[in-house]
């Protein structure tokens, strides 16, 4: 039986994470800085597609119909939400690389491309199934919102929010119950990405409200972060990554835990 105690707490992982990182940040920033970089480019791509999508004449013109504008709508919602799915394979990577700090092995910016390695199917899938409630519900957000700027009627704002509303939950629940997947994934890289999902749900039940805990004791460095016009979530990202690589450990095997600076 394992005792509760041994699992550490949101404070303990946070300040494991500090001493973690220290000495490291100069690669950790250039590791957030290439995530970064990769995930404008992708988004620009998104911005691009549906720019060409747009020129093609049955949705540029100018008497196209509400019907059109809407298939014009979901395409575009479907074209960028394909996008993420790839942008969200580096997180895996991510994950990777924190995952070699916490256990003493050598971390390198090539880790952002773990994703896209091996079998970049099983993380796709992955990714896909962490995005695909989100993916769900932004298509008729996007659709009313779309409706709103043809209209002006205020109620597509609401209806626009009414679906924003469950996204944003759906979004910390599938965070709080998946969110160990990729970690699992580089454990376990024999599973299926099916089985990783399944074992992930198994591994976190009774362990999200510390999960949860341990995001929320961010939120005042986010926010210094954001206040800095960004530049300090170059700080606080790596701290954030590298807390939940020692979440993920110490949930795995709470019995063998061995402190950071005892590994390292």
């Amino acid at each position: 039986m394992i005792n509760q105690s041994e699992y550490r707490s949101s404070r303990e992982l946070k300040e494991q994470a500090k001493n973690a990182m220290a000495g490291r940040y100069g690669g950790a920033v250039m590791m957030t800085l290439s995530y970064l970089i990769w995930i404008y480019l992708i988004s620009y791509s998104g911005s691009i597609f549906s720019t060409m999508l747009a020129k093609l004449p049955v949705f540029s013109n100018v008497s196209v119909s509400v019907t059109t504008d809407i298939i014009f709508t979901i395409l575009s919602t479907l074209i960028i939400s394909v996008l993420n799915i790839f942008a969200g394979m580096f997180q895996c990577g991510i994950d990777l690389y924190y995952l070699n700090i916490s256990t003493g092995r050598e971390a390198q910016p090539a880790d952002i491309f773990a994703g896209f390695r091996g079998e970049p199917s099983k993380v796709f899938t992955i990714s896909a199934f962490l995005l695909f409630p989100t993916i769900l519900l932004s298509i008729p957000f996007n659709i009313f919102f779309e409706m709103y700027f043809l209209t002006g009627d205020q109620k597509y704002v609401i209806l626009s929010c009414a679906f924003l509303i469950p996204s944003l939950a759906m979004a910390l629940y599938m965070h709080l119950t998946y969110g160990m997947a990729y970690f699992l994934l580089l454990d376990f890289p024999h599973y299926s990405a099916a089985k990783i999902l399944h074992l992930t749900r198994k591994k976190i039940r009774g362990h999200r409200a510390r999960l949860l805990a341990l995001d929320l004791r961010f939120i005042p460095m986010l926010l210094l972060g954001v206040l800095s016009m960004g530049l300090g979530m170059l700080w606080v990202y790596p701290i954030l990554s590298e807390s939940h690589a020692l979440f993920f450990l110490n949930l795995m095997n709470p019995n063998h835990y061995i402190p950071i600076d005892k590994r390292i």
